[in-house]
């Protein structure tokens, strides 16, 4: 258990404080006198501590405390001629302005250099305090400069409660203060009836004043409880927090902007942009809850590997990429500026859809299925040198645009076919069904008479696919490999994408 400090406020009209302070009282908290005026009164104590966080001094010609004397429930005592003030920096005094009901405390010379080594305190002790129930302002005034600026004033305001007499709220503490990530922890505390309690914690504020004890359920995350008790009139009531908090073994975690130089294990959901210079790892024994979920720019510059899905949402882009992710989802358009493996090992994509444009300035592979949907035109795929895909190929817009140039029979020889001379830039797809035949080979697409091609392996069952941008002029060939069986059964497809007009 802890209490919350009392309130403090600074004017946003005024110039900050040069000074940090803080303000506790005792007894903690204040008890307002006895309503009847001749029964003697409460006395209590205000201790402000003082001191100058930056590493450059600050010049104070003095400091004033006001405190609200009166019979209303704003005013802290009933009177201020009782009250001893007290400053422990050597050579200050204070004395009380009774017309502006301020103590004021002041060094000996015209000012007083305050530096980070140097902290004091202000006691006000034997403050008769005023019988009404009720939240009290404290102002703390300075009258500082740094260097050779002007002394400016300069405020801050606690709000000191005075509480009924009998009232009292007390041990506020949680069973277990570390737990598992989903876990739950009970919550207790004492408080007296003469008041209205709610319990808060991130979003959520509970009604808890018929309650001395709540579980909470289902914590992802390292949380502070609030316990905030109410009372008096309801036009100046009185307000004390108490809080607990509960640290979350590998907690969930929400942010703005993450950057990783290590590895991540479990689940990840980001609303911005991610950049991991180092290994991005999302791992769980969880299926299903494995899943790098991404809403901004992504920028994976070691090595990924994601066991389930990279999931990006509208205006998501991925640039540079290497690793294993076994589902790629890109709710808009993919920006991949180099993806260039040289062996599976290094990157695997095994199944990747994208609902926009998609763009790559090196080898895109993914040994899964390539599932350009709804969104996706020839228009949009800028491919510069090679794409290829080992599993089935879908795309989805362009199949009014593609034609079938060629498919083998089971008596062929060689799964082999050699275009003419391209009459516009396009798209050249090759596709090998394979049956359960045992054996394993090669599938090329290749520009002739240039280096350029695309290669994959394809087995004994299932399909392999290929594509290859060929420009216009260009004439291509699809090779599937020698046959020493006619009777396997092994079929290659040929197809032809234009992108352009002739």
């Amino acid at each position: 258990m802890a209490l919350v400090s009392p309130t403090r406020t600074t004017d946003p009209t005024a110039q900050e404080p040069l000074l940090s302070y803080d303000l506790t009282t005792s007894p903690d908290p204040l008890k307002a006198s006895p309503e009847k005026p001749e029964e003697p009164e409460e006395r209590g104590e205000l201790i402000i501590v003082g001191s100058r966080h930056s590493g450059t001094p600050a010049d104070v010609k003095w400091i004033k405390v006001k405190v609200p004397a009166g019979t209303m429930s704003p005013d802290l005592a009933t009177n201020l001629s009782s009250v001893n003030p007290r400053i422990t920096l050597n050579g200050w005094t204070a004395r009380l302005d009774e017309t502006a009901k301020e103590f004021v405390f002041s060094p000996a010379g015209s000012h007083e250099t305050i530096g980070p080594d140097t902290g004091f305190t202000i006691q006000l002790s034997q403050i008769p305090i005023s019988r009404k129930v009720g939240t009290v302002p404290i102002c703390v005034t300075e009258h500082s400069r740094t260097g050779k600026s002007a002394f400016q004033d300069r405020s801050t305001v606690f709000s000191v409660g005075k509480f009924p007499a009998d009232f009292y709220m007390i041990e506020f503490v949680a069973d277990e203060t570390r737990i598992d990530n989903g876990g739950e922890i009970t919550l207790t505390w004492k408080r007296s009836t003469n008041a209205t309690y709610e319990l808060l914690y991130g979003d959520t504020n509970l009604n808890v004043t018929n309650e001395t004890t709540r579980t909470i359920t289902n914590i992802k995350s390292d949380t502070t409880f609030y316990l905030r008790g109410t009372t008096g009139d309801p036009t100046n009531p009185v307000t004390r927090t108490l809080y607990a908090q509960v640290t979350v073994r590998k907690p969930d975690l929400e942010i703005g902007n993450l950057t990783v130089h290590g590895t991540v294990n479990g689940s990840l959901t980001v609303n911005g942009p991610i950049q991991a210079n180092d290994t991005l790892t999302v791992n769980s024994l969880r299926p299903g809850y494995n899943s790098l979920i991404v809403k901004g720019t992504t920028q994976l510059h070691g090595y990924t590997r994601i066991d389930d899905t990279l999931q990006m949402g509208p205006e998501g882009t991925l640039i540079s990429s290497q690793g294993y992710i076994h589902r790629l989802e890109v709710g808009d358009s993919l920006k991949v500026d180099d993806i260039q493996p040289k062996y599976k090992e290094e990157i695997k994509l095994s199944d990747v859809k994208v609902d926009g444009t998609l763009t790559t300035r090196g080898n895109l592979m993914a040994y899964g299925a390539l599932h350009a949907t709804s969104g996706l035109a020839a228009r949009d795929i800028t491919v510069h040198t090679s794409f290829t895909a080992y599993g089935q190929t879908v795309l989805a817009d362009l199949v009014g645009n593609t034609h079938k140039l060629w498919e083998s029979s089971k008596q062929d020889p060689q799964l082999y076919y050699e275009s003419s001379p391209v009459a516009s830039s396009g798209i050249a797809l090759a596709v090998m069904d394979v049956q359960d035949t045992g054996r394993n080979g090669q599938l090329t697409l290749s520009i002739v008479g240039s280096t350029k091609k695309t290669t994959v392996w394809w087995e004994h069952r299932g399909s392999a696919s290929t594509l290859l941008f060929v420009r216009k002029g260009e004439r291509f060939a699809a090779d599937g490999g020698n046959i020493q069986d006619s009777n396997l059964d092994q079929i290659l497809k040929v197809y032809w994408i234009p992108l352009g007009k002739p």
